[in-house]
Formats: structure tokens, C-alpha cells, sequence
């Protein structure tokens, strides 16, 4: 896949320096390369990214925490997929929580 890469790359870096007739269309090319690489590669992982739970205060048999957790493409949706995926993981931790007997609300 690497060697692939160079190529494309290489091509890209082709077209850019020598648009010619190309030239209204760079924009299709930078797209395509990225649509590519997106779907080839994996996106290394980053520590913040990870979803995190933190429990910040416990009182007899009741415990609260933190969650925190990444949301990608987040301008997707019309600016409501951080609201929606945050509703689905809330729905789903109530859920897990019910089904250990640990959620009675």
C-alpha cells in the first residue's frame, strides 16, 4: 500500500506542479486523493480520542461519573450528531447498567 501511496502522491504532486488544461479541475484531484487515503488508511489512535469514565463522588450506595468519548465529523447531521451520538451512549450505558442490576432509575 505504500508504494501505492508514492505513486499517488507522486501523481498528484504531478498535476499540481504542472496544471495545464488540469487546472479547473486540482480541486476534483486533492478530493479524490483524499477520498482514497481515507479509505485505505487507518487513522492512528490518539490518547484523547479513547473514551474515558471517571467517577467524581461517591455517597453511600451511589456513585456519579464522567463520561467523555470523541465524535468524529461532528459537522455531519447539520451540527446535531455530537447531540445524537451523546443521546445513543446515554441510552446504552442505562441499558448495560439495567441489565447488571445497578440502574433502578
Amino acid at each position: 500500500k505504500i508504494e501505492l501511496l508514492k505513486l499517488k502522491l507522486n501523481k498528484l504532486f504531478q498535476i499540481i506542479s504542472n496544471p495545464g488544461v488540469k487546472e479547473t479541475r486540482l480541486d476534483n484531484y486533492v478530493e479524490n486523493f483524499a477520498e482514497w487515503l481515507e479509505s485505505s488508511f487507518k487513522e492512528s489512535s490518539t490518547a484523547w480520542k479513547e473514551p474515558q469514565v471517571q467517577i467524581t463522588n461517591i455517597q453511600g450506595s451511589s456513585m456519579e461519573f464522567a463520561v467523555r468519548f470523541y465524535v468524529d465529523n461532528i459537522q455531519l447531521e447539520h451540527w446535531r450528531r455530537g447531540e445524537r451520538v451523546k443521546n445513543e451512549v446515554r441510552r446504552e450505558m442505562i441499558r448495560r447498567l439495567r441489565l447488571a442490576h445497578i440502574y433502578t432509575g
